[in-house]
Parts: structure tokens; C-alpha cells; sequence
């Protein structure tokens, strides 16, 4: 909720793209290194923020729909380079009519919605999905293998998984410390590629708690690939 306090540490990776959960109103970032930037959000110290850099832009997908506010598909361009990238914050709902009101039910519905547009090589979906495979198990949450199962059907997938080599539910990794506890650590912030994207990937890396517990409960997830 004070990315201002992050953003430092958080540029200090060279980064291409940002996507930035729980983050406030742009205007009070001091983000002069940007080459462009988004911020969609009710509250303007909690929206999702999108940040580019080394003169990538960004421009907001003509048929989104505010029905999924914070899933947010955005293409991120540089030249004859283009991205389809959806940026994600599931949060809460309360609409029962739509029967999405959990969080990772959003994101299923949205994917429905975003079909078309995520039929395209190059797709990155990343975010904080506060959602895990091991919740569907004990029954709190019954939609994350529906997620799964629609993003393989278009080839698309975790980056971490692949890297590491780990099965979904089953992360050694935590991106979030419950409570800013290190003992109380789950998996819920996920980068998904497309197959395209995935074959150009050299390295997935988690942030350490010690470095970053200080500013916030969650860790970045770092990707870096061949561009």
C-alpha cells in the first residue's frame, strides 16, 4: 500500500515490466525511470499498478470489462515487440448474482471473457492470485485447477512450476508470509507464460524474506527471459 517505499529496491532489477498489487495512486510514486504506466483502483492507496520500462507502453485491451476490475489485459509494446499481458490482483467481489465472489473464481470467469485475447504466442498473466491447489483440496477454494486447466488449453504456464520443476500445490517457495511471518509462508503471486515465451526463459527467482519483509508481506517474483 506504499509502493513509493518499494519502488526502489524493486528497480534495482532492471526490469522490463512491473505489476503491482495493493499498489497506490501513481501520483504519489516518484517513478521518473518509467516509460509508461497504469493504475486502475477504488482506493487510492490499494489498486493495481503497472509499471514499463526501456520504452516499452502500455495500452488498456478495447474490450475490457470493469465486471472483473482488477483482472487488468493490457498490451505492452516496444516497437515490432507485443505482449499480451493480464495483470492480476484478485480481491474479493460481492456479487453473488455473477457467483464469482471468492478470488480465484474471478480469474476463471475473466479467462472465459479474455479467451480471445489470450490466443496469441506471446501472453503473460501474472499477479497476486491469493489462491493456491492446496485450498482446493481441503474445499475453501474450487476453482485454481479450473485456472490451470484453461491456461494449458492455451498452452500457457507457470514459469515457476517449469523452472523448478515443482508440482502445482506443492511449491517450496512462499511469496507471501502470513501475518509477516516467515514460518507461515504459501504461494499465491504466479507468472504464467506462453509456450513461446517459455522456451526463452533463463531464470525464475523468488525474493528472500529477509530482504523484503521489512516493506511488505508478499516477495516479488523475478522473470527473466531471452527477449
Amino acid at each position: 500500500m506504499r509502493f513509493r517505499d518499494d519502488y526502489a529496491q524493486a528497480l534495482s532489477y532492471k526490469p522490463d515490466v512491473m505489476v503491482i498489487p495493493e499498489c497506490e495512486t501513481l501520483d504519489k510514486i516518484k517513478a521518473p525511470e518509467t516509460s509508461d504506466s497504469y493504475w486502475i483502483g477504488d482506493n487510492v492507496s490499494k489498486g493495481l499498478g503497472v509499471f514499463t520500462f526501456n520504452d516499452f507502453k502500455i495500452d488498456l485491451y478495447d474490450k475490457y470489462t470493469n465486471e472483473f476490475k482488477y483482472i487488468l489485459p493490457l498490451i505492452v509494446s516496444r516497437g515490432d515487440i507485443s505482449y499480451k499481458l493480464i495483470a492480476v490482483w484478485t480481491k474479493k467481489v460481492e456479487d453473488k448474482k455473477k457467483n464469482h465472489i471468492n478470488y480465484i473464481r474471478q480469474l476463471h470467469f475473466a479467462l472465459k471473457e479474455y479467451e480471445s485475447f489470450i490466443d496469441d504466442e506471446n501472453v503473460i498473466i501474472t499477479g497476486d492470485l491469493n489462491s493456491n491447489l492446496i485450498w482446493e483440496r481441503t474445499g475453501v477454494d474450487k476453482n485454481h485447477q479450473d485456472v490451470l486447466d484453461q491456461l494449458l488449453d492455451k498452452n500457457i504456464h507457470s514459469s515457476y512450476h517449469h523452472f523448478f520443476r515443482e508440482e502445482q500445490g506443492k511449491e517450496k517457495q512462499g511469496t507471501y508470509f502470513h501475518y509477516h511471518k516467515e514460518d507461515r509462508p504459501f504461494h499465491i503471486d504466479f507468472c504464467f507464460l506462453s509456450k513461446n515465451i517459455l522456451d526463452r526463459l533463463k531464470s525464475v527467482e523468488i525474493g528472500k524474506f529477509k530482504d523484503w519483509i521489512h516493506l511488505s508481506d508478499h516477495v516479488p517474483v523475478i522473470i527473466d527471459t531471452d527477449e
